[in-house]
Parts: structure tokens; C-alpha cells; sequence
């Protein structure tokens, strides 16, 4: 059985490192999860980016202190040492 292509991908590092936080603060997906009113695997599809949520995000960056996704998505580019363009 063929694998739908969003899963093809591999995860993007930003990704990575925002499980990675999660991790530091024993935060498990289930508790966002149950924030956005999602599954956690909908969550873990969200932060590997192959889904995209508002609310979701929006629990991610709230468990993890930060104002808002966009601002945590940039701390992590910034992070694993990525560089724009």
C-alpha cells in the first residue's frame, strides 16, 4: 500500500526541535491535544508540519511560553542553525 506523499517527507528540523522543548518540559503531545480539542497523533503531524492547525498551534505555543506559533517556528530556524534563503 502506497504512503500518502505528506509522509514522504522527513520531519524538518524546526520540527525536531520544537519535540525537543516539549521533551525538557515533560510535555506530552496528549496534553496539547487535549487543549485543541485534537488527537495527539493530529498534534504530532502538526509539529513535523505534513498538517496545519491554528489551534494546535496555538496550544504548542501557550504550553511552551511563547506569544504566538509564528514567534516559536522563528526561535526554532533560528535554533537549528538554519539560515533564510
Amino acid at each position: 500500500m502506497a504512503q500518502s506523499k505528506s509522509f514522504d517527507k522527513p520531519n524538518p528540523p524546526e520540527g525536531c526541535w520544537i519535540k525537543y522543548q516539549l521533551d525538557l518540559r515533560n510535555i506530552k503531545y496528549d496534553v496539547i491535544a487535549k487543549k485543541s480539542k485534537r488527537s495527539a497523533a493530529f498534534v504530532s503531524m502538526v509539529v513535523c508540519r505534513k498538517r496545519k492547525s491554528k489551534s494546535v498551534e496555538a496550544a504548542i505555543a501557550e504550553v511552551l511560553g511563547y506569544p504566538s506559533f509564528n514567534q516559536l517556528w522563528a526561535d526554532a530556524f533560528i535554533n537549528t542553525g538554519r539560515k533564510a534563503g
